[in-house]
């Protein structure tokens, strides 16, 4: 069950890749490696300027140099996430490395919601405030912080602004670089939360990454059973029967092929289980899947082109939300084009046609790594920036603090329009 929550929890955050960082780096050091930054991604990236000119990128490396001096190793890499942003490729960003472990952060993680930002996250001692809708940080409301932190990251639409503005806003080298709070080594910041309709001040401790422990879900504060699409995070495929709607339910997690498992035999499991169970529908859950080898799950739909029981509109029904990134992106728009099948849930976190297939370069003096893109990927006609549910269901907090899941709900109970 711990497994889990750990996936549940990577799908609903932002992660940072860690990468060394190596002592006592000078600031020529620093200067030399951001240089290194910029002729690296120039070389390697396949149009790093897409959505910035030359000029104006250069101008802000050379601002950013001049202000090396007054900015510690912290800052710095906060800066660097806001050059790099620049490039609008959700896929090339920064790893954190040993710098991140050393940040500050809040105990709490939040999510943004159709009806306002939540606390969905927090540590053991805090886990009370679960459930709180966030009014402000540091006396800012968290609209405006979350308008602020976006500019130090590259996202293809609001889906994706939504899930990582959450990730930074706790974070308080991002709130000191976009000028919401004045010390990032600051010991706590107050919060204003609201909780059954009462809105109170927090003073809460901000503590190093590295030393933030014992990480409480709502998942975990939800009654018995969890709703499938928590139990089924596990692994990087899943299956059940719903038999009460006599639908076969896939969780696909990750884009990547289990040892043990392999998507073949997966496959062949599903279709074999869906005659002898009379299913009547398949529903692939795509909402928590971040991305990974595209083609793996191509031999379901392959088997789905081809089925005879699931023929009918209705019958194949995909799941997405802002967590479908990359080749889970590019997989649910392939189910649909391909099977016909109903796309339910809100907008994927990345578009179709992106810049992806990554690879990366490690600067030389701070070793920290550079994750980028190597390759564009235009995957259908037009430039729409998601891919857009036929039913959307945004989320919101009510259904996901008392452990309902409209979405799987819409899914189960679709009726074809006529």
């Amino acid at each position: 069950m711990a497994n889990a929550l750990s996936r549940f929890l990577c799908a609903l955050l932002v992660c940072v890749v860690s990468s060394g960082v190596r002592a006592q780096v000078t600031k020529a050091q620093w200067a030399a490696d951001l240089d290194t930054l910029a002729d690296g991604l120039l070389q390697r990236h396949p149009n790093f300027y897409t959505k910035v000119s030359v000029e104006d990128f250069e101008d802000a490396l050379f601002a950013f140099h001049d202000r090396l001096d007054t900015l510690d190793d912290q800052l710095i890499v906060m800066e660097a996430c806001r050059l790099v942003a620049l490039g609008g490729d959700a896929h090339t960003t920064i790893g954190f490395g040993e710098i991140g472990r050393s940040m500050r952060r809040l105990p709490i993680r939040i999510m943004v919601m159709e009806d306002g930002t939540f606390v969905t996250f927090a540590t053991r001692e805090h886990q009370e405030l679960i459930g709180s809708r966030v009014v402000s940080i540091n006396g800012i409301a968290i609209e405006e912080v979350l308008e602020r932190v976006s500019a130090l990251f590259a996202y293809e639409n609001d889906s994706k602004r939504k899930g990582t503005s959450a990730w930074y806003a706790t974070l308080l080298p991002a709130l000191r670089t976009v000028g919401v709070i004045d010390d990032h080594h600051a010991a706590s910041l107050p919060v204003t939360l609201e909780q059954d309709e009462e809105t109170s001040e927090h003073t809460l401790p901000c503590v190093p990454e590295s030393h933030l422990r014992g990480w409480v879900s709502f998942v975990q504060l939800l009654k018995q059973p969890w709703p499938i699409a928590y139990r089924k995070q596990g692994g990087y495929y899943q299956s059940d029967f719903i038999a009460e709607h006599k639908a076969m339910y896939v969780a696909y997690n990750r884009c990547r092929e289990a040892e043990d498992l392999p998507m073949a035999e997966f496959v062949e499991f599903i279709m074999t289980k869906s005659d002898e169970l009379d299913a009547q529908r398949i529903i692939i859950d795509l909402r928590f899947n971040g991305g990974g080898d595209e083609t793996v799950i191509w031999p379901l739909w392959q088997a789905l082109e081809k089925s005879e029981r699931f023929s009918d509109k209705g019958d194949i029904i995909g799941l997405i939300s802002r967590q479908t990134f990359s080749s889970a992106m590019s997989n649910s728009h392939q189910l649909r084009d391909n099977c016909g099948a109903v796309l339910i849930g809100e907008p994927t976190g990345g578009k179709p046609n992106h810049f992806g297939q990554l690879s990366s370069f490690t600067l030389p003096n701070t070793g920290i790594t550079i994750s980028h893109s190597t390759k564009w990927f235009q995957k259908i006609e037009g430039d729409p920036d998601a891919v857009h549910p036929d039913v959307l269901i945004p989320w919101r907090s009510d259904p996901l603090f008392t452990g309902q899941d409209p979405v799987l709900e819409a899914a189960l109970t679709y009726e074809p329009a006529g």
